[in-house]
């Protein structure tokens, strides 16, 4: 059992680094783990 799994999760990315979409894809391969807000900003 890893620390991360049966947790929600709210995931915010970074346009020119890692967008929140892709943060999703991976929190989604987690054992349990629901995502309730994925967004991607842009941080100036």
């Amino acid at each position: 059992m890893s620390i991360f799994e049966n947790k929600k999760y709210i995931l915010i990315g970074d346009r020119d680094g890692v967008p929140g979409e892709s943060l999703k894809e991976v929190v989604n391969t987690i054992p349990g783990s629901e995502v309730v807000f994925a967004a991607t900003e842009c941080f100036v």
